[in-house]
């Protein structure tokens, strides 16, 4: 039995190339089946190795089953959380838009403070009738929280100087207690007033409580807001420089108690007082 496996094994053919035309014998190759079986052997071992290094090394192994479904879990997760970030970002965006159209309203009556998105957050009152103490402890709790606000950002600010809008007497300074965020400047008529510093126009409108209004976007996170004008000069997206004019005082808007220019200083959503950074 071995001795026939052995002969059917080296058993010699021939493969012979012949000429069509002349029947002259080109070519011969001799081989046996073993050499034959030896051959595929090594060739389908090395197109094997060839096919796993193409699969393993190259993008086709991402179409592999169990790579595909990372791959494609990977990428859902990447997209859930650059969705949350931009459902965050317009969030704040919305609140920021909605809290700069409060303060030009006039609407500042209770402000809050949201450490999370810098921004100041608008509130209805709610009907309830507090006990003194608990008003007088709310005041405190208050002026230590917006306190603590103010040295925060005064190292950004302490060295940020701006200059007047123009020569005027104050009538009415800043005051946290009784919510006016502002510094009231009055002038002659048809004062010009001018932008206390560089930056970019945000607003310019009227509404009925505070008239007309322009607000200008400066450097470190600041907003000027100038209301209660009687003329704008400029245009939202106006870029205006130091000193330009931009409107001229007025006694515009339902809360006008009379020809005046209310000047109202923000950084990062949190009030600040114009004279601590201006010398009217």
């Amino acid at each position: 039995m071995k001795k026939k496996i052995t002969e059917f094994l080296k058993k010699q053919f021939r493969f012979v190339i012949v000429d069509s035309e002349s029947l002259e014998e080109k070519r011969v190759i001799s081989f046996s089946r073993i050499n034959f079986y030896v051959l595929s052997l090594f060739f389908g071992f090395c197109f094997f190795i060839l096919c796993f290094v193409i699969i393993v090394y190259s993008p086709i192994n991402q179409f592999l089953p169990g790579k595909s479904s990372d791959l494609v879990q990977n990428q859902l997760i990447n997209l859930s959380l650059k969705s949350d970030s931009l459902e965050r970002a317009l969030y704040v965006r919305s609140l920021y838009l909605n809290n700069i159209s409060a303060i030009i309203n006039g609407d500042s009556s209770i402000l809050k403070f949201s450490e999370d998105t810098s921004i100041i957050s608008f509130e209805k009152e709610l009907v309830f009738t507090p006990s003194k103490e608990d008003s007088l402890l709310r005041e405190q709790v208050e002026r230590e929280d917006l306190g603590s606000i103010n040295q925060n950002v005064k190292k950004e600010t302490e060295y940020f100087l701006f200059y007047p809008p123009f020569e005027g007497i104050i009538s009415d300074s800043f005051n946290w207690s009784n919510g006016h965020y502002a510094i009231d400047l009055v002038a002659k008529a048809g004062t010009k007033i001018k932008s206390i510093s560089s930056g970019t126009v945000i607003v310019s409108d009227w509404n009925p409580e505070t008239g007309h209004v322009i607000g200008i976007q400066h450097k470190n996170n600041f907003i000027s807001f100038y209301k209660h004008c009687s003329r704008l000069l400029k245009k939202t997206g106006d870029v205006v420089g130091l000193g330009e004019h931009i409107a001229i005082i007025g006694n515009s808007g339902e809360l006008s108690t009379g020809p005046h220019l209310h000047l109202e200083l923000w950084q990062n959503g949190v009030p600040m007082n114009p004279a601590n950074f201006i010398a009217f």
